[in-house]
């Protein structure tokens, strides 16, 4: 068995000024709607003003918007080819007829904040106009991306900026903190969401081990950045070893528990990517262990779905204010964990217990079966030293997910963990009562 302590973390001093200082929560297209650029085979689900517009005006009427998802972000295949005449960056008229003026106007109209995509290269990863950051000096160059970036904060009235980093490029820790100065001199507040991580540590030779500050300078990272990217992008999917489902994200995380959990603060997160509930892919427990998770790591609540067709069931995980409060807590702090039962070299293997702290002074605990490997329901004693109280002590737990107290406990509890779920409690120290055994 492996326990790991709760430290806080000392990389809190915020350089940027983007007005970020909890997780941003919002909807984003890449993951449910994709490059799909068809408008004539595919109204309803193309790269399009009219998505924005739908799946913004229904973060609003389906109560999103009330619980904290306030942002509505672009991702790739928006654009068209800069304008021959201003060499402006600019939308396709055909699918954006009023430009992103406009979508931006009508989506901060509702209450929303409003995000584009962009490349740190000179193309997307789906070949539209990249911003072609150089690494030196660069006059014509730079002047262009000063161009861009004013018009991003004054004209398109942009609140986040995603920075992919696809094809050719200059050196990273040069090129993310030269747009992220500029995005600073705008006077403008824009959220920063940089790849950087991923394209430096993922390879070899690092081999997604970011233990090292030549795989993850997370200082100079978080000096640049509101928000990065740690890893692939999400499937939908809630297992697929080799490639990027929900059990790979969380084991990825648990590899690299330390040093993920070290860098997260109030206004600097690593980003785990969208939120999958209401897809096809993952069943409402999976959607529930990813939702947990997520906010147990502090990390950003970026919906991808269509919130036209969301199931109540869904909804109901995605809006439980219990739970985002664990996400949205003021201390940003990142879970760690104690691995109990472990069938393989996978550190997120069937059952493990993750805690960290909470401002007021208690603390979130997550208990999950992954199910990976066998349909077991498992019987787990939980001690106070495990969730981060000292040892011994007496606790009451209540569970989010159900809204209910639970009880006040002596030293430990009882929990069965029924497989692929996830039992979200908050825990605050007490002086009472003995063990017990709770059905959930």
């Amino acid at each position: 068995m492996i326990n790991v302590l709760i430290a806080i973390s000392p990389l809190m001093a915020i350089a940027r000024d983007d007005g970020l200082r909890l997780p941003p929560m919002g909807w984003m297209s890449w993951e449910r709607y994709g490059c799909q650029r068809d408008c004539v085979n595919h109204p309803d689900t193309c790269i399009s003003a009219k998505l924005f517009e739908t799946q913004a005006e229904l973060l609003v009427s389906k109560g999103f918007l009330a619980k904290g998802y306030n942002r509505v972000d672009m991702d790739d295949c928006y654009m068209d080819r800069r304008d021959p005449k201003t060499n402006d960056l600019r939308a396709d008229e055909a699918r954006f007829p009023g430009g992103i003026p406009a979508l931006s106007e009508k989506i901060h109209l509702l209450g929303l904040k409003f995000g584009i995509y962009n490349d740190i290269g000179p193309g997307t990863c789906a070949g539209d106009t990249g911003l072609n950051v150089s690494a030196g000096p660069d006059e014509v160059a730079d002047a262009q991306l000063k161009r861009d970036v004013e018009m991003f904060a004054h004209e398109w009235k942009v609140d986040s900026l995603k920075v992919d980093g696809c094809g050719p490029r200059g050196p990273m820790n040069v090129t993310y903190p030269k747009l992220g100065d500029m995005l600073n001199r705008t006077g403008r507040q824009i959220l920063f969401s940089c790849s950087w991580p991923v394209y430096g540590a993922l390879g070899a030779p690092c081999n997604g081990d970011l233990s090292s500050e030549a795989c993850f300078p997370s200082r100079e990272i978080a000096k640049s950045c509101s928000t990065w990217r740690v890893f692939k992008d999400i499937l939908d999917v809630y297992n697929l070893p080799g490639h990027a489902g929900l059990l790979q994200i969380i084991d990825f995380y648990a590899r690299n528990n330390e040093t993920l959990a070290a860098v997260s603060g109030p206004g600097q997160y690593n980003d785990y990517d969208m939120l999958l509930a209401g897809n096809a892919g993952l069943s409402v427990a999976e959607a529930k262990i990813q939702m947990g998770m997520w906010s147990m790591w502090s990390a950003p609540l970026m919906i991808s779905n269509d919130l036209r067709t969301i199931a109540p069931e869904f909804i109901d995980v995605l809006l439980n204010d219990e739970v985002i409060a664990i996400d949205q807590d003021p201390l940003s702090a990142s879970a760690k964990g104690t691995i109990l039962v472990n069938n393989s070299d996978v550190m997120s293997a069937q059952i493990s217990v993750w805690h960290k702290p909470l401002a007021d002074g208690s603390r979130a605990v997550a208990l999950l079966n992954t199910g990976v490997f066998d349909a077991s329901t498992y019987n787990l004693t939980i001690t106070a030293s495990m969730v981060g109280l000292q040892q011994g002590s007496s606790f009451s737990a209540r569970s989010l997910w159900e809204r209910r107290e639970l009880g006040e406990f002596r030293g430990s509890a009882q929990f069965w963990l029924e497989p692929i779920s996830i039992l979200m409690l908050k825990v605050t120290a007490k002086t009472f009562p003995s063990l017990e055994t709770i059905w959930l």
